[in-house]
């Protein structure tokens, strides 16, 4: 079954959230909405309740789900992790629908601007319904992804001495007046401004390896440490730019401070929530 194995670790060390975090979280968090779900515990056919939980901010916030047992009288933690509430709002084209057991969590994966760009993520709300979408439904989410590492590119240019790009720089230079071995030197490749997402795949097709130009770049304070929120462009589509609000901790930017029109590199994990559903 997936999980958030290191999504917290965007934030904090496992061990201190389990043993400082969650039940400060729980004791002092807001209630955003309780949905239907299925009797988890038991497997039995009686109709249980989700309830949403969130600690933090307006831009960002860590969220619980706790699950009822009505014949136990009781409720119990079923998960958490960290949920990024400011993000860009895009529609999505529906291409199919990844719930995870008991049907309270899971992925959402469809295509995106124009140019129809593949992108699956974690649906932080997926129980408040998600799994009745079909292929073809266009449903409007908030996208944003979370740092688990960002730093300044670390490959500024490469060089290439074969192939039909290298055959053709060649040719011109020859054309140009150039030496047989001045025409046969390298051509330099730059790094600085490419747009780059690699999704990965199975468990883990909510993350992807990226580059990007950081566009916009803002600072707040979030439970002790600095939260940097970027906009930075991932894709390039077409005439179109793909933006994504990147969250980035201090813990994970390990003493990097990033700066606006900076190349960056990273791992993050995509989520995406309908905002309508807070208040379910």
């Amino acid at each position: 079954m997936p999980g958030h194995g290191n999504h917290w670790e965007a934030l904090y060390s496992l061990s201190d959230y389990v043993q400082e975090k969650i039940k400060r979280d729980i004791e002092k968090s807001l209630l955003i909405c309780r949905a239907d779900c299925v009797d988890v515990q038991n497997g039995t056919d009686r109709t249980e309740q989700v309830t949403c939980l969130r600690w933090g901010a307006k831009q960002f916030a860590n969220q619980i789900l706790v699950v009822s047992n009505s014949a136990k009288q009781s409720n119990f933690l079923f998960s958490s992790y960290p949920v990024a509430l400011d993000g860009v709002d895009i529609d999505v084209a529906i291409t199919s629908v990844n719930p995870w057991e008991y049907c309270i969590e899971g992925w959402i994966h469809g295509e995106v601007t124009s140019e129809s760009i593949p992108i699956s993520f974690f649906d932080t709300m997926f129980f408040t319904g998600s799994a009745t979408f079909c292929k073809g439904d266009v449903v409007h989410y908030r996208l944003a992804g979370l740092a688990y590492s960002l730093r300044p590119i670390q490959t500024q240019f490469f060089e290439i001495i074969n192939g039909d790009l290298w055959e053709l720089e060649r040719k011109r230079r020859l054309e140009a007046g150039e030496s047989e071995e001045e025409s046969n030197r390298p051509v330099k490749m730059h790094m600085a401004g490419a747009a780059i997402f690699l999704p990965r795949s199975d468990d883990q097709c909510d993350e992807a390896e990226f580059q990007g130009v950081i566009k916009t770049l803002d600072v707040f304070e979030y439970d002790e440490q600095k939260i940097y929120r970027m906009d930075i462009v991932l894709m390039r589509p077409g005439n179109e730019e793909f933006c994504l609000p990147v969250y980035a901790s201090e813990r994970v930017l390990d003493g990097y401070i990033p700066k606006l029109g900076e190349d960056v590199e990273g791992v993050l994990w995509v989520q995406g929530r309908r905002p309508e559903t807070d208040g379910c």
